[in-house]
């Protein structure tokens, strides 16, 4: 079997077994990848790692993003602040708990919110 006769039998296929082909063969690509290339395949995890670390720190730096996006979802509970905070950095890799409170410091430091048992207030 080789690729053309492969594809004009796709086409027959309904979009739903198209897509659920493409996430199969994805799988199975990446798989035969980390199988012939591991030391690769570690390298770019440990670029990843410290990628990550550093952009929630970048961020820091522009706290006004954050403040801009929290004045307009204005999160009343603490949890539903932490999990703002949190989705604001889902596409970046993610951000650790303790990045999550110091933004929360600098944000009461800067006197934006105010935490009161558990309860958020902004100011």
């Amino acid at each position: 079997m080789n690729y053309d006769v492969i594809a004009l039998a796709c086409e027959q296929l309904s979009y739903r077994d198209k897509l659920r082909l493409a996430q199969l063969l994805i799988q199975i690509a990446r798989k035969e990848e980390e199988n012939e290339n591991p030391q690769h395949r570690a390298k770019q995890e440990v670029l990843e790692k410290t990628k990550t670390k550093k952009e929630p720190l970048k961020e820091l730096d522009s706290i006004e993003y954050v403040v801009e996006r929290l004045l307009k979802l204005k999160p009343v509970r603490r949890k539903s602040l932490l999990n703002s905070i949190k989705s604001m950095f889902q596409f970046q890799g993610g951000i650790s708990d303790s990045d999550i409170n110091k933004i929360i410091a600098e944000l009461q430091k800067r006197k934006y919110i105010k935490l009161e048992q558990d309860t958020v207030h902004y100011l």
